[in-house]
């Protein structure tokens, strides 16, 4: 790249709207070359980890994962040695390529997520990456460059997505746990089409660090687990604040989680938009649910979040322009970032667009073209939007102690049948509204439909995710 500071002053200048002088111009790229010559010595480098060892690419009938292999992190304590456990292929593990589902992306990072480092200090085994949708930007498991992953409790129907491999492992007894992360509800939504836990936690609440950004103000890291107790023990050991990901600054500092042993008197509120939305057998389902928790004295009323119907489309448009921008920047989110990867930006910047998958190429064009063309009216607009539902959210939960909910609408679709832009919506509908609010929600398989899990999703304040997990404690044992 050229480095004539005239030339690139008068970019600068004409992109500001500034005018400049010959003079002035002079002056400031005399300045230019003074700073690139202090900036030179701020080498980009990557912190290396000692890699993985006997990395090689998985075969499952599912599709679930993507590559196995042998973790070299000295343990610490022993508090999840009894696990085998899994991460979704947008987290980086030392020595793993990661492509985030993408034939476009070639990129082994050489650093460990914090995530990783914190299971692996544990004592967890962590053994495998596990198959997403393209940059985690759809919701079936369908958009998977490496080929789309089955569900093994649903055969037919799609496992959900976009953590669709680490769903259909640990639905399938390949893994006790696997980390997702939930931008629209990519947790949540193959939690409830598999039939296993799914928590999405508080917004920041767990470290980002190597981890590849969808749309950094909405994106989670999140866990999908065999139990409730399995998801609150591997909770408790990845969150927390981490230096390296400025967004968890003044983040509660996580030991034992206590969960609530009395939820008598407890009072939920039924959100009114979501049940009139689902079908008719999820919302029965939904109804049982809500009777099972009012058998040991928990209290429920019907609750109407007005902005529930409109926050999803305002939240896609978010993750749109948000996503338009990281690529534009290499991958790189300036001033609260989620940790800065120099081999991450070089990856990025070095993307093979042309192996982009339709939906992905879709997305980047149209959004890229509104960023072009006002784009920040249109992100203003949409936060105004998250803004009016947020503050409904912090209502309703100021008068109850959870949010109850069908995680998603409808069971499992049939693959294929999530085409158009109705149909998709629909299946984020009942997750993504919490997304944009940031609050801990947990979805719990409660009962089935035509022989596929339905997920009965609960929503608390702000790092109250024990109280989610306890209540889910009680539907699990039913």
């Amino acid at each position: 790249m050229s480095s004539d500071p005239f030339r690139l002053i008068g970019q600068a200048a004409e992109s500001y709207g500034i005018t400049l002088s010959d003079e002035a111009l002079e002056e400031y790229a005399a300045e230019f070359n003074s700073m690139l010559k202090g900036y030179k010595a701020l080498e980009a480098t990557d912190p290396v980890d000692e890699p993985a060892t006997d990395v090689s690419e998985a075969d499952d009938d599912l599709n679930a994962l993507r590559h196995t292999f042998s973790l070299p992190i000295d343990a610490e304590n022993d508090s999840l040695a009894d696990l085998e456990l899994g991460v979704k292929e947008n987290i980086a593990v030392a020595g793993v390529p990661m492509t985030c589902g993408s034939a476009a992306l070639s990129y082994t990072p050489e650093t460990n997520a914090t995530v990783v480092r914190r299971l692996g200090e544990a004592g967890a085994d962590v053994r495998a990456t596990t198959n997403m949708d393209e940059f985690a930007y759809f919701t079936t498991g369908e958009t998977c460059a490496h080929g789309p992953t089955n569900n093994p409790v649903a055969p037919g129907h799609v496992p959900g997505g976009s953590s669709s491999g680490s769903g259909a492992a640990v639905a399938a007894g390949l893994l006790d746990a696997a980390l997702g992360s939930d931008t629209g509800g990519s947790v949540r939504i193959p939690a409830s089409y598999c039939g296993v836990v799914g928590l999405k936690p508080t917004h920041s609440a767990v470290s980002r660090f190597g981890f590849v950004d969808l749309a950094p103000s909405l994106d989670h890291v999140g866990i999908l687990a065999e139990s409730i107790d399995i998801t609150g023990r591997v909770f408790e050991t990845i969150a927390g604040p981490d230096y390296r990901d400025p967004s968890t600054r003044g983040m509660p500092t996580r030991g034992d989680i206590a969960l609530p042993t009395d939820m008598e008197g407890m009072h939920l509120g039924v959100v009114d938009e979501a049940m009139n939305d689902a079908a008719d057998a999820v919302e029965k389902q939904i109804d049982t649910g809500t009777e099972t928790l009012a058998d040991i004295g928990v209290k429920t009323d019907r609750v109407s979040l007005p902005t529930f119907r409109t926050i999803t489309p305002a939240l896609l448009a978010t993750v749109g322009l948000e996503f338009a921008h990281l690529i534009a920047d290499s991958g790189q989110v300036y001033g609260t970032g989620t940790g800065y990867s120099e081999r991450l930006r070089a990856a990025i910047d070095d993307l093979s667009v042309e192996q982009l998958g339709d939906n992905v190429t879709g997305q980047l064009l149209t959004h890229g073209g509104l960023l072009a063309s006002s784009g920040e009216q249109h992100y203003i607009g949409a936060q105004r939007v998250r803004e009016q539902f947020i503050d409904e959210v912090e209502d309703a939960l100021a008068k109850y102690d959870a949010l109850v909910l069908p995680t998603t609408p409808t069971v499992a679709p049939e693959f294929g049948s999530v085409t158009d832009d109705e149909a998709f919506l629909r299946t984020v509908s009942h997750t993504a509204p919490f997304d944009a609010t940031g609050h801990p929600a947990l979805s719990v398989p409660y009962g089935e439909v035509d022989g596929r899990p339905v997920g009965f999703q609960i929503v608390t304040a702000c790092h109250s995710e024990a109280t989610a997990l306890g209540l889910g404690t009680e539907l699990e044992d039913q």
